[in-house]
């Protein structure tokens, strides 16, 4: 009824979910690209046609995303759309909520108007959740989907998710906070899927650090002991051994310790406990760095800490010969241009077989690193790239982030160096190469990540594993989450009665 004619073309798995979602609470679990918009659309119209005058609400995590999504179904469908943020004033909120059949919004801000009492879901027929993982903890979605539950005369849920968990506990959870009753699982050997799954290749490059480098991390490991053994000098894990202590075991310690200082025990074990712990996160943090990031974003690091930091930890750690030294080294290395062996990777990657009207996005961690991988490959003939970070301290603001995406995607630039703010949602058209900077401890990222590549065509990613670091481990922790996800999503499939819930308010009350 409302979806314009000939803009999108159904596949069979697509209607059979439909025909499990369109009227009970469903999770659909799908391999990124292959068109749970699709669905979604189907879902829409079944459901504004059924109920005469009622409307949904989409929600997706980011900005970026939600304004994605807008564009998506103003080109697919016939319904007065509208769009909120914590940019838009209250009362024209409001308004759009009252006025447009299918609301696009992020949930801190629906959350927030469910509050202020501006948002009222009676004469709402569907609440869409993309991105499903989130609905744990405090998470916005787990209290409007309570909330709508409650209120909507008609209430239906439809969560999106290509990467739910990897523990049966959390996939129960998210199914319980949105009162699944259904769970529609494809993956991409299903006979029915693997006729529309693009190619991906993934190479796995392994580097070796120069010597140069190692120096400075054995003298930061020494470092990190003789911090290791101030703690235990002053009584706390005096009993574990040296070389079994690491950054978790050290977060867990400041953890309990501030604990007990907000308790009132403020002694000085306590104080002097939490300020060994702070030095040693900064360490741990510098050590990641230097190993695993570029020596420039470790040098700015000791940098900032130096000649900006006013803390009690910042001040005793600029005050050692150790910090004055590896800054100094550090400063010295790039001055005669050495620099982390995965910059140079990366500048092949792009001067080798990479097609100058091709696109690439390259992941990284952290804001430092996407300004060290930018300067780098700027310097690689062919190669536009374009800085794309998350809002916070110093970031970009959601409107330049929508702008930044659409001129990537019209050729302005070829080449888009991120943070974690595109690896989940995102449909990038056009993406042909990815570069995983580092690997990262998630099944659910990486997958994301993997998902902005081929989405329309055949693609090819690159993980870059820097030996004798976090990269290694990190790779085959993200290995491991992922290999048990598709075990547990497999037996989700053959029982999915383990996941089911009745369909009414049971699950919220």
């Amino acid at each position: 009824m409302f979806i314009r004619k000939g803009k999108i073309e159904e596949r069979e798995y697509q209607k059979n979910i439909f025909e499990t979602a369109k009227d009970s609470n469903t999770l659909v679990v799908l391999p990124t690209g292959l068109g749970k918009t699709v669905i979604s659309v189907l879902v829409v119209d079944y459901r504004l046609s059924k109920y005469k005058g009622s409307k949904t609400l989409f929600l997706a995590p980011t900005k970026p995303l939600v304004n994605q999504h807008y564009k998506t179904f103003s080109g697919l469908m016939d319904v007065s759309l509208g769009m909120t943020s914590g940019e838009t004033k209250k009362g024209d909120r409001q308004n759009v909520y009252e006025s447009s059949q299918l609301t696009f919004s992020t949930p801190q801000t629906v959350e927030n108007d469910i509050e202020r009492g501006i948002i009222n879901f009676s004469d709402f027929s569907l609440l869409i959740v993309d991105e499903a993982h989130h609905t744990v903890g405090n998470y916005a979605y787990v209290k409007i989907a309570k909330e709508y539950m409650l209120k909507s005369a008609h209430p239906l849920i439809l969560g999106l998710t290509a990467s739910p968990a990897s523990e049966q506990e959390k996939i129960s959870l998210i199914c319980r906070n949105l009162g699944i009753s259904n769970v529609e699982i494809r993956g991409e050997d299903d006979p029915d899927v693997a006729p529309y799954v693009k190619t991906k290749t993934v190479e796995e490059i392994r580097l070796k650090l120069p010597n140069e480098i190692l120096e400075i991390i054995s003298y930061l490991k020494i470092f990190i002991q003789e911090q290791v053994a101030a703690l235990q000098n002053v009584g706390l894990l005096k009993d574990a051994s040296p070389n079994r202590i690491n950054r978790r075991t050290i977060l867990m310690l400041q953890k309990s310790l501030q604990a007990r200082m907000f308790s009132g025990k403020r002694n000085f074990y306590t104080i002097r406990g939490i300020i060994i712990t702070s030095k040693l996160l900064k360490l741990y943090h510098a050590l990641n760095l230097i190993s695993t990031q570029s020596v420039g974003a470790f040098n700015r690091f000791l940098e900032k800490m130096i000649k900006e930091g006013t803390s009690k930890t910042d001040k005793e750690l600029v005050k050692t010969v150790e910090i004055k030294w590896m800054y100094e080294k550090s400063k010295k290395l790039l001055d005669e241009g050495l620099e982390h062996p995965k910059l140079e990777e990366i500048n092949k990657i792009f001067s080798g077989g990479f097609s100058t009207d091709q696109k690439a996005i390259v992941f990284t961690q952290y804001r430092d690193t996407v300004d060290v991988i930018y300067d780098s490959v700027s310097r690689v003939k062919g190669i536009r790239p374009v800085k794309f970070i998350g809002q916070g301290k110093g970031g970009l603001s959601q409107k330049e982030q929508v702008n930044i995406i659409k001129d990537f995607e019209a050729g302005v630039y070829n080449v888009l160096v991120s943070t974690s703010v595109s690896e989940e949602g995102m449909s990038i058209k056009g993406v042909d190469l990815a570069v995983f900077y580092e690997t990262i401890p998630s099944g659910i990222r990486s997958i994301q990540r993997r998902g902005r590549v081929g989405r329309f065509n055949a693609g090819k990613i690159f993980i870059l594993i820097t030996e004798g670091t976090n990269d290694e481990g990190y790779y085959w922790v993200s290995k491991r989450k992922e290999s048990k996800m598709k075990k547990l999503i497999k037996n989700i499939k053959e029982n999915p009665k383990t996941l089911k819930n009745d369909g009414t308010l049971n699950p919220f009350v």
